[in-house]
């Protein structure tokens, strides 16, 4: 198959990815809000919670860069077809970018790390059927980013890892996988034991910032995989 036949736009691609990428990174917008959740005890995710005032902005970040994923994927339909590893980071692309879109459908009602009375319907099973959409849905969010860091390095892995980028998508793919893995395993434990985390939002907050750069990232260090 010709390379005219599967051309990809590549820059446009990039771009869409980037910007992606900065919407995510709610810690722009915990920041600018003065953080007004505890850094140690709380989900950046909380930030979205309908009893916050940064709800709308948070929602609409999440509903941003998750539509900007699924037009990613759009986009690079054509190199999909040439190697299953690029098919495999798109559709990764696509889960992540479903999973974040449907967050900002899906908030939580109350912050719990701010309200007492939240933690206790939480604690109780009786925080609704919202929270566990907004949970079903950031973990199908956070198992997009790992798939995504893993089709990455098996990217590269086939091209070769001669360039600065190559080295830093593998770096940050690698980060996301361990992070967002950990992070998984305490709240799974959570869930399980009733025991509360041990003070995950930095661990949350780190892991973020990884898959933020991984996404911006990851087109400039895969260039040559893409037919332009």
């Amino acid at each position: 198959m010709r390379a005219a036949a599967v051309a990809v736009p590549y820059r446009l691609l990039r771009n869409v990815m980037i910007a992606a990428g900065v919407l995510y990174c709610s810690l722009l917008l915990e920041a600018a809000a003065g953080f007004p959740l505890d850094v140690h005890q709380s989900f950046l995710s909380e930030l979205g919670a309908l009893d916050q005032a940064t709800s709308p902005y948070a929602r609409a970040m999440d509903l941003g860069a998750g539509a900007l994923l699924l037009i990613a994927a759009i986009l690079g339909r054509g190199a999909a077809r040439l190697h299953r590893d690029l098919a495999g980071l798109l559709i990764s692309a696509a889960v992540f970018g479903a999973g974040t879109l449907f967050d900002s459908f899906s908030p939580m009602d109350c912050a719990p790390s701010v309200s007492a009375a939240c933690r206790a319907a939480e604690a109780n099973g009786q925080a609704g059927a919202a929270l566990v959409l907004h949970e079903v849905t950031s973990t199908v969010a956070g198992l997009g980013s790992i798939a995504i860091g893993i089709f990455a390095v098996l990217v590269l892995r086939r091209l070769g890892w001669g360039g600065v980028w190559d080295r830093v998508v593998a770096v940050l793919a690698a980060g996301v996988a361990v992070t967002q893995t950990w992070l998984g395993i305490e709240t799974g434990v959570e869930v399980l034991t009733g025991d509360d985390l041990h003070a995950p939002g930095i661990l949350q907050r780190v892991s973020v910032l990884l898959v933020c750069l991984m996404l911006a990232t990851v087109l400039p260090g895969l260039r040559q995989a893409f037919p332009r």
